[in-house]
C-alpha cells in the first residue's frame, strides 16, 4: 500500500500476529511451519512451531528453534477478500503454512497479500516437543504412520522487526511493537470483507465518490481496518489500482465501523 505510513506500522504488525496468522520459522538449516505467534507486553514473541515429522534420531526436534539459536520468522499479511465466496477456514491459509485451494479455499484472485512480517532474533526459551492431535481444518490430523503432530513453544527475543510492503521496508523497534495496540477491526478484517465483498454496488459508489472511473471489471473492497477501507478498481490503462477511503475517526469496535459505513452510503 502506498499510504502504509498513514497507519502505524507497529500496530499493523501486532494486528497481523494477533490474527494467529501462520508462517515459517527458520533456524540454521532447519525450516518448519509456524502455527501462530503472539507478542507479550515486554516485546517477547511466543511462537508455536510445528516440529512434527522431523527426524527424532537426528535430534531435529530438539534443535529446531533451540535456546540460544538465531531464528527468523516470516508471516505473509494476507486475508480472503470474499471473492471465492466459499467457506474457507479463518485464516484462509492452513495453520501448517500450506496454501488452502479449491472450492473451499482462496485462489490467486481472492487472497490479497499486503506485505510480509519478518522477525529475526534469539530464542530465549523453548518447551519440549508436545504431541497433539490437530483437526483437519488446521492442516492437521495425524502424521506419517499415524503419528500425532508435534509442536513446541518457543520465546523469541526480537532483534529486528521488518514489515515489507509495496512501498518498501519499514523497521519497527521492539519497544514500539510492545507498546502498539491491536486493531480489533483489523483482526476481524476477513469477516468484514466477506460481508462487503459481494456488494459491488457499494464499492462502485466509493470509486465514483473518489472521482475515479469504473473502466472495466468489478471494483471491490479489499481491505478493512479501524482507520478506513481499501478499494481496488481497474484503471483506464488496464492496471489494478488500490486507493484509500479513510473513516472520519479511528474505529475500535464493530458499531463504530457500521456507523462509518452508513455515512459512506452502504
Amino acid at each position: 500500500m502506498n499510504d502504509l505510513m498513514d497507519r502505524p506500522v507497529a500496530e499493523r504488525v501486532r494486528t497481523v500476529l494477533a490474527r494467529g496468522a501462520a508462517g515459517t520459522v527458520e533456524a540454521g538449516m532447519l525450516r518448519r511451519p509456524l502455527r501462530s505467534a503472539r507478542v507479550r507486553d515486554d516485546g517477547v514473541i511466543v511462537l508455536v512451531v510445528d516440529v512434527g515429522g522431523m527426524s527424532r534420531e537426528a535430534g531435529d526436534e530438539a534443535r529446531m528453534a533451540d535456546v540460544g539459536a538465531s531464528a527468523t520468522v516470516e508471516i505473509v499479511d494476507t486475508v480472503c477478500t470474499g471473492r471465492c465466496r466459499g467457506a474457507a477456514p479463518r485464516p484462509s491459509f492452513a495453520l501448517d503454512g500450506r496454501r488452502v485451494s479449491g472450492p473451499k479455499g482462496c485462489d490467486d484472485e481472492c487472497a490479497v497479500a499486503r506485505g510480509v512480517v519478518i522477525l529475526s532474533g534469539i530464542v530465549t526459551s523453548a518447551s519440549d516437543a508436545r504431541r497433539r492431535r490437530l483437526v483437519t481444518a488446521d492442516g492437521g490430523g495425524t502424521g506419517p504412520g499415524g503419528d500425532l503432530k508435534s509442536v513446541r513453544l518457543s520465546e523469541l527475543q526480537p532483534l529486528e522487526i521488518t514489515y515489507l510492503g509495496g512501498d518498501g521496508a519499514h523497521l519497527v523497534s521492539r519497544s514500539e511493537l510492545a507498546s502498539a495496540t491491536v486493531d480489533p477491526v483489523g483482526v476481524d478484517e476477513q469477516d468484514w470483507l466477506r460481508r462487503l465483498g459481494p456488494d459491488s454496488g457499494f464499492a462502485e459508489r466509493l470509486v465514483l465518490a473518489a472521482g475515479r472511473e469504473v473502466a472495466a471489471g468489478v471494483p471491490r473492497v479489499v481491505g478493512v481496518d479501524g482507520r478506513g477501507l481499501d478499494v481496488a478498481v481497474d484503471s483506464v490503462g488496464g492496471f489494478r489500482e488500490v486507493f484509500r477511503v479513510p473513516f472520519s475517526q479511528v474505529c475500535r469496535d464493530s458499531e463504530a465501523v457500521r456507523r462509518e459505513l452508513e455515512t459512506l452510503g452502504i
